[in-house]
């Protein structure tokens, strides 16, 4: 969904720079729409990201019960990933965001 989202940004800002507005309508119909696809998977992620950071936080609490560094290899694996899911919310995030300060562009244009 990253490679989908920074796509519509580039397209938004293509649409920007070639200035032309016969096609104004449509377009914020079309970006809407994607708009709209994209804070679901924001919204999903978010949800995900929220899991696994509690599933962290469990996986350390049992860790610190039980000492085994087994459980330690497994809260590793969690947090690497936590990690991964933290970067991807953050570029859909930031990204969302700036395709609404597109859209209110070329709303504007």
């Amino acid at each position: 969904m990253e490679k989908t989202v920074l796509t519509r940004v580039k397209e938004a800002e293509d649409f920007i720079a070639k200035g032309d507005t016969s096609n104004r309508d449509e377009y914020l119909k079309y970006l809407a729409r994607w708009i709209g696809y994209i804070q679901h998977e924001r919204f999903i992620h978010l949800v995900v990201t929220h899991l696994f950071a509690l599933m962290a936080l469990m996986v350390m609490i049992i860790f610190f019960i039980s000492g085994d560094l087994v459980v330690l290899a497994a809260l590793f694996i969690v947090v690497v990933t936590l990690g991964f899911y933290v970067r991807h919310y953050f570029v859909l995030e930031n990204k969302t965001q700036y395709l609404y300060d597109l859209y209110d562009k070329i709303e504007k244009m």
